[in-house]
């Protein structure tokens, strides 16, 4: 999650930066790769705890983690940028809100309710809703490009997905995790679009550790709530904790610290739009690090998928002369 120090540029100028922002746009999409890599790999983290560490423990005990993390390296931005930042109060609840709070939650509540295949077919469909509110909500609309980009893009994450055999989507049985799962998907969709609202001039550290503060301003209550109500343990079941422990530390400190400033500063630089499509990597990631850390096999589906999320994200952000 090197930072430049504007984040909210008007859409004129998203696609190739800003003034005042010398972000490459290589870097920037580094960053988006860098991004989807650590996000993929939260959910094969998150596969080893849904089992022991409630939803609420693990939604609030990450971002613990990463404003623990954030607050020694963001701390001489901060004191410059709360001044600003409270006179967009607005937009700093909004950001924090959804991108923090109500992900958190209904991402975990889709990961605990649904199966594997239902939950990264239906994440899958992120880029495509950032794609429907740029066009009804920005001033920079999505070009034909872009639609053909994330549509072959989509192929191929819906190609790995189902191992090839697209027939198992015709044997898809919904349940109430499907329906967060697409929420979630339309949630980040806002959030990126949000993002472009923040007050300009804030350090995207500051714009961060703001929003997890006013995510965990919601997450506490939810957290004691299932604690002293539900009766669900402080952190987890398993005893020892401390394998538990790791992988939230992890969580935390990679695709909520690391994986959040990255997306931040890529959607500043490139826009809401091309960035939504590298989303399609998350897959690529989680299945090559099932691969090699979980010792699952490499099948002709999974480089057939990686080829057409490759061209897809080529085709949405290629440059016309």
């Amino acid at each position: 999650m090197a930072q430049g120090n504007n984040l909210t540029q008007g859409s004129a100028t998203a696609t190739t930066g800003s003034a005042g922002d010398h972000t490459p746009m290589t870097v920037a999409y580094l960053m988006l790769i860098a991004c989807a890599m650590m996000w993929g790999s939260n959910h094969v983290v998150a596969r080893g705890v849904n089992a022991t560490v409630p939803f609420e423990a693990l939604s609030f005990w990450r971002w613990v983690v990463a404003a623990v993390m954030l607050f020694p390296v963001c701390f001489k931005y901060l004191r410059r940028d709360l001044k600003l930042m409270a006179q967009h109060k607005m937009s700093m609840f909004l950001i924090g809100f959804t991108g923090v709070f109500l992900f958190s939650v209904v991402i975990y509540l889709a990961a605990y309710n649904t199966t594997a295949v239902n939950t990264g077919l239906l994440n899958a469909t992120t880029p495509v809703w950032v794609l429907l509110f740029a066009a009804v909500l920005s001033a920079d609309k999505p070009k034909l490009g872009q639609w053909v980009g994330v549509l072959v893009a989509g192929a191929g994450t819906a190609t790995i997905i189902a191992k090839g055999d697209l027939s198992v989507f015709a044997r898809m049985d919904f349940v109430s995790g499907d329906v967060f799962a697409m929420i979630s998907a339309m949630v980040w969709a806002a959030y990126s679009m949000l993002l472009k609202r923040a007050p300009k001039g804030v350090h995207p550290l500051s714009l961060v550790f703001v929003s997890a503060l006013v995510g965990l301003c919601f997450l506490t209550p939810l957290y004691i709530w299932s604690i002293l109500i539900d009766g669900e343990p402080f952190f987890t079941y398993l005893d020892p904790a401390w394998p538990d422990m790791l992988k939230i530390f992890y969580i935390g400190a990679g695709p909520a610290f690391l994986g959040y400033l990255f997306w931040n500063k890529g959607v500043s630089v490139v826009g809401p739009a091309n960035a939504g499509v590298f989303l399609y990597l998350m897959p690529v990631f989680a299945s090559v690090l099932a691969i090699i850390f979980l010792g699952e096999e490499l099948h002709m589906y999974h480089l057939g998928g990686i080829v057409l999320i490759a061209f897809g994200i080529w085709q949405a952000t290629r440059r016309k002369k």
